[in-house]
């Protein structure tokens, strides 16, 4: 079967796809036969080895934290041959950019039915960063004001959405080819920040604030209320301001919560911005030349 691998850290180079045989599933375990995988932005930086101090990699590693694919095989009581699946699985274990891949049960989830099984995949890894980013991390509840910073990013945009239908009032800041679609997420005013700075915002608007881009903690820090909170999932925390609470957040698996996304999709509360689908064998390609908008790669 095809899969795509690194046998070592470095540029887009060493992305290629291999013959490998089929995974054999351990106890506990599904084989699922992949629709769809998703580029994700992190996949450059474990890629290259960013990561590496905190997350290894076992060479030769298979790329693809996320999976969107159907179920062969016997698997237990919860799920059974043909059932539609996804997963969000953990950077270090042998991912979904192949065209089978032996899979912990503990982390499938049904796939929604609203969207093609093939865009599902844009949904796992990038929904859960958003779902995280607001609840676990930003407590958010009732209709508490939240800005959103890098709306426009397929995350962001999601945690948008994900924010509004929690029943807060929701700000974004966005680029300008994106601030339509932030609007009609629901954002209640989308900051273009090529025409407005950060710094226009008044002080203290916000409960919480969450952080898609690469704009620093310390720009973000002010515009959130005393006793309020502000999560990054892009940029560490430089800020002494101790009015508020920060959080550097990194996505983990939930099953939970994909759950929750599956749901939020098939209730038509969460779209997804996916934007290309290509072959395993133009990764290269997607790691140089990236798209806006979620890019999926199928074997």
């Amino acid at each position: 079967m095809k899969a795509l691998r690194i046998h070592a850290y470095g540029g887009p180079e060493v992305l290629q796809v291999d013959e490998v045989p089929m995974p054999r599933p351990a106890p506990g375990e599904a084989l699922v036969k992949v629709a769809a995988t998703s580029f994700n932005p992190a996949d450059v930086a474990l890629r290259a080895g960013a990561f590496a101090a905190v997350l290894p990699l076992t060479f030769p590693h298979t790329m693809g934290m996320d999976l969107a694919g159907t179920i062969v095989g016997d698997t237990g009581p919860e799920f059974a041959t043909g059932d539609a699946v996804v997963a969000f699985l953990p950077p270090t274990m042998a991912g979904g950019a192949a065209e089978y891949v032996a899979v912990p049960v503990g982390l499938l989830a049904h796939a929604p039915t609203a969207v093609p099984l093939v865009e599902a995949a844009g949904l796992p890894s990038t929904g859960t960063t958003a779902w995280q980013a607001l609840f676990e991390h930003g407590e958010l509840t009732g209709r508490q004001r939240v800005l959103v910073n890098g709306a426009g990013s397929v995350v962001g945009g999601l945690a948008v959405q994900l924010a509004v239908a929690a029943g807060a009032d929701v700000d974004g800041i966005a680029g300008p080819m994106s601030v339509e679609r932030v609007r009609g997420y629901g954002a209640a005013r989308v900051l273009d920040y090529t025409e407005k700075a950060v710094s226009d915002i008044e002080p203290g608007s916000y409960d919480l604030a969450v952080n898609f881009a690469p704009t620093p903690v310390a720009e973000l820090a002010p515009l959130v209320r005393t006793r309020g909170r502000l999560v990054s999932a892009t940029t560490d925390i430089e800020t002494a301001d101790t009015r508020i609470s920060t959080i550097r957040m990194a996505a983990h698996p939930s099953r939970k919560v994909l759950k929750e996304l599956v749901t939020a999709v098939d209730a038509g509360r969460l779209r997804l911005h996916v934007t290309g689908v290509r072959p395993l064998e133009d990764a290269p390609l997607v790691h140089v030349d990236r798209e806006r908008g979620k890019t999926l790669l199928c074997p």
